[in-house]
């Protein structure tokens, strides 16, 4: 009962010190010798004062801010390079005097400059003829893909028993990311896949992946005589 008792009061004091220090913060200021005096424990450097203390968790702090830093320029960095290689690739697929040339332009840019492991092609045409292009209709590729295309919006994810037949059965692809051509994808899909299993994930931005499937949707209307 007596620790009971000295644990409440001690417990109200403390809040006392706190509220008055909140109050007076210029206290230390004017009894700056007790400061020194004042010892504090810390998990690197053992026992220290306050003022080392406050230097401790500046240094901290500042180390901290410059990671923060550094990632956010590395993420620059990173989006800059992707923003010049997506450039690159809608003037190569406007520039494009056929939809074979489309279609090999799209893949040969993924595949060289984007470094992705795979790029697949899915059409809805069962008239199509183009090569290096895959042919199917719409509900056997929902069922592989376990994705509705109810929107233009890419979809990201790791690869499964069902959808690695994207990608022709290539067992070392372990992330993809599926864009749709169109709204609803209308026209078809476009498949990326990578050997990095982090690199397409369910969080990631997809931003780019959608400018990259509107442009191609846009410069294959030309051609959408052959999907009527």
């Amino acid at each position: 009962m007596k620790t009971e008792l000295e644990s409440s009061r001690n417990g109200i004091i403390e809040q006392k010190i706190i509220e008055y220090l909140e109050q007076n913060p210029d206290f230390f200021h004017h009894h700056d010798e007790l400061l020194n005096n004042m010892r504090l424990n810390h998990n690197v450097y053992g026992s220290v004062s306050l003022v080392e203390k406050q230097i401790l968790n500046l240094r901290e702090r500042e180390s901290k801010l410059k990671e923060k830093l550094g990632t956010l320029l590395k993420t620059a960095n990173d989006n800059s390079e992707l923003l010049l290689k997506a450039t690159q690739l809608t003037v190569a697929l406007i520039n494009a005097r056929s939809d074979q040339e489309l279609v090999d332009s799209l893949q040969k840019t993924m595949t060289d400059q984007f470094g992705l492991d795979a790029c697949r092609i899915w059409l809805f045409d069962p008239n199509g003829t183009l090569n290096h292009v895959n042919y199917s209709d719409r509900y056997t590729l929902q069922q592989l893909s376990d994705q509705k295309f109810i929107t233009s919006e890419p979809a990201c994810g790791r690869v499964t028993d069902s959808s690695v037949q994207i990608f022709d059965g290539e067992k070392a692809i372990e992330s993809y990311a599926l864009i749709p051509l169109g709204e609803g994808a209308e026209m078809g899909v476009i498949a990326l896949g990578s050997t990095d299993a982090n690199l397409f994930t369910a969080d990631l931005g997809t931003l780019f992946l959608r400018l990259i499937g509107d442009v191609m949707h846009s410069c294959m209307e030309k051609y959408l005589d052959k999907f009527e």
